[in-house]
């Protein structure tokens, strides 16, 4: 992951106030799969592979930051620089699973709604992390397809580290597979983790004590994300959105290189699922070729991919209709363009200053210094965005 942009030339710095439960350059962050373990060795004595659960594992890794050589004083001012004389490399030291949900003779209702559990070492932890930490917010990041175990765990690791690490990280590992030729395959397998990811939204709302749950997703997570709130509205046909909103904390729930269809996204959205979260935030890319692909093999318009061969303006001001959504296009950003332009969260350190601003410190659209046209939907990137950013960050000190 690239530098945000917000940490370049600024004297802004994210790791002054640490946890006193925080040891870096180890990064302890949780994680939520339905993967089935596998045998990997004696340094990884398991692991998660490609196969389908019924149930899901939740537990805890340790992520380091930059070589055994390194000392923390050198990764911290390495990770900062915009170019960096070094690679930070990441890796997983160690995981542990800590409890499961549900088994292939039990549904996850059923384990999830049989009691407080004495024994959840998973919720002790998390509890245990909020204690320390002056922002009660669980954040979870949801990958696209095509990645093992370990990439969103080792993202989710980066994010909370460049975050300053509030709260508590966890890492959504459904079950993809790592080939290209695999990815209707994966399309099915999203649907069928929805539920689980569902069933965590629920088991993370009634027995933390997080005052907020944030969702960031990746390309094909969105179709995990959009259809797990939107089943979650669903059961609660009926109650007031007001009490909704108090049960299940959703707060931020922010989408890039959306890899679903517009159409089935907005009929999710018509049915009310808006009503869970505080916001919704969606990044659209004209510079995606990975989309435009997508909607060449489906025949449908996609939620990232705006111009041509995605979202028109009448769609996008259509979409906007339908609820409070912050749609932003990010084709004029610092390096979208990169690759195929489908990881710009990653490779833009201006997005990703976007989209930290968002979950670490809630700041809307135009506080973030975005722009917005008049009669267009979405908004933008401003020319001058990293002086706007500068001085946004010396205003923050």
């Amino acid at each position: 992951m690239s530098t945000p942009l917000i940490y370049r030339d600024s004297k802004l710095e994210p790791f002054l106030n640490l946890p006193k439960d925080v040891s870096p350059p180890v990064f302890d962050v949780y994680y939520a799969t339905d993967r089935e373990p596998v045998e990997m060795g004696p340094f990884h004595p398991e692991f998660y592979g490609n196969e389908r659960s019924r149930s899901l594992s939740l537990g805890i890794a340790s992520v380091r930051l930059g070589t055994g050589e390194m000392n923390w004083p050198e990764i911290r001012a390495v990770s900062l620089m915009e170019k960096r004389p070094k690679v930070l490399p990441l890796n997983i030291e160690r995981i542990e699973t800590l409890h499961r949900i549900g088994s292939a003779v039990k549904t996850l209702e059923t384990s999830l709604y049989k009691g407080i559990q004495t024994d959840d070492s998973f919720i002790a932890r998390i509890n245990h992390r909020l204690s320390n930490s002056d922002t009660k917010s669980i954040f979870i990041f949801v990958p696209g397809f095509r990645v093992d175990f370990t990439y969103p765990v080792l993202m989710a690791a980066e994010l909370w580290y460049y975050m300053g690490c509030p709260g508590a990280f966890i890492a959504y590992s459904w079950p993809s597979k790592q080939r290209l030729r695999d990815y209707f395959s994966d399309i099915e397998t999203a649907a069928f983790t929805a539920q689980h990811f569902r069933m965590l939204l629920l088991y993370l709302a009634d027995r933390t004590e997080a005052e907020n749950i944030h969702i960031l997703s990746y390309s094909a997570g969105a179709r995990i994300v959009s259809q797990a709130l939107h089943e979650l509205r669903l059961m609660a046909y009926g109650i007031q959105v007001s009490q909704l909103k108090k049960t299940l904390k959703i707060g931020q729930v922010i989408f890039t290189a959306p890899d679903i269809d517009l159409m089935l996204f907005a009929a999710r959205y018509r049915d009310g699922f808006d009503d869970i979260a505080e916001n919704i935030t969606i990044y659209t890319n004209a510079n995606d070729t990975a989309l435009n692909w997508a909607l060449r093999f489906f025949g449908w318009p996609r939620l990232g991919a705006p111009g041509e061969l995605g979202l028109t303006p009448e769609d996008l001001q259509s979409l906007k209709s339908l609820g409070e959504t912050v749609i932003i296009d990010v084709a004029e950003a610092e390096n979208t363009a990169s690759g195929n332009g489908h990881g710009y969260f990653l490779k833009s350190p201006w997005v990703s200053t976007d989209i930290l601003l968002t979950l670490r410190f809630g700041l809307k659209a135009p506080e973030r210094g975005l722009l917005i046209r008049k009669e267009e939907a979405a908004w933008s990137f401003h020319s001058q965005y990293p002086l706007i950013i500068k001085r946004l960050s010396e205003n923050m000190k």
